[in-house]
């Protein structure tokens, strides 16, 4: 039975590969007041030929990410919706099998680049 199994599995993990998005930036708004928030974000997706679709996978996770708030990122349940939706999307848009996504990293940085233009108009001679 072990052997049963393990040949069907052997030929899966052979096809499967692996993608890393390491610190993709992009903007997002915050929900209570509208502001722009940067976010940088580092992925691993995990699925079939996956290298070979690097740039529509990037374009796959701008485009979701383009759909969620600041805050709804940070949570356990919109982080679950963020995955589910970068593999719906992913096979909808491209055909693309992407099996797993794991999130390594993802910053939010309130200051955005609009507040430290305003700084610099404020303070000339500081910068």
């Amino acid at each position: 039975m072990k052997k049963i199994l393990l040949s069907l599995l052997v030929p899966l993990l052979l096809f499967a590969g692996q993608l890393h998005l390491d610190r993709l930036e992009t903007t997002v708004l915050q929900k209570k007041n509208g502001e722009p928030v940067n976010v940088e974000l580092s992925l691993v997706l995990q699925g079939r030929d996956i290298e070979r679709n690097e740039i529509q996978l990037m374009d796959v996770v701008q485009t979701v990410l383009g759909s969620f708030w600041a805050e709804t990122l940070l949570t356990s349940q919109g982080k679950a919706k963020f995955k589910k939706m970068i593999i719906e999307l992913a096979d909808k848009q491209y055909g693309i099998e992407v099996d797993f996504v794991y999130i390594q990293n993802i910053r939010l940085q309130t200051e955005t680049l609009e507040k430290c233009l305003e700084l610099i108009r404020q303070n000339p001679a500081k910068f």
